[in-house]
């Protein structure tokens, strides 16, 4: 049974593509659930214009996000935080994204959600650490964050 689908369903294709489906597996789990409707001529149409669009709306957000990677891209941040009294490295409490967030936004003018920030470890010491703004399809910047003790 050929059917389109209304959202992205893991494992078998994104929002508007055209798929073939067992007829239990539509009628048992896309169909409750909204996910997906079947493929008449009339809907096929309609789906191919609702692609059209997406696709230029898709180019619009890239050349956005390659504006923002050229605006973030290279950001040496300082943030300040507290250390421990044993070490004079450690820090107190790890960072995590929401410091790094606030400090591109203070910096560059620039908000970059917490789903984007990749840290590799947690960021619990003095000195630099690399940080990657990651926007999807090959779309990363690196950033540089220097911890200093408050």
């Amino acid at each position: 049974m050929k059917v389109i689908l209304n959202e992205n369903v893991q494992k078998l294709g994104y929002r508007g593509d055209i798929v073939e489906v067992k007829d239990g597996y539509f009628r048992n789990f896309l169909f409750p659930k909204k996910l997906a409707v079947v493929a008449t001529k009339d809907k096929i149409a309609l789906a191919a214009k609702r692609r059209e669009k997406m696709v230029m709306e898709k180019e619009r957000l890239l050349e956005n996000v390659k504006e923002v990677m050229d605006k973030i891209g290279g950001l040496k941040l300082e943030l300040a935080a507290k250390v421990t009294a044993e070490g004079k490295d450690t820090l107190y409490a790890a960072l995590g994204e929401d410091p790094i967030i606030a400090a591109i936004r203070a910096a560059s003018n620039v908000q970059v959600e917490k789903k984007h920030v990749k840290i590799s470890e947690p960021i619990k010491t003095i000195g630099e650490h690399k940080v990657i703004i990651d926007f999807g399809e090959k779309n990363k910047v690196e950033v540089a964050v220097n911890v200093v003790a408050e």
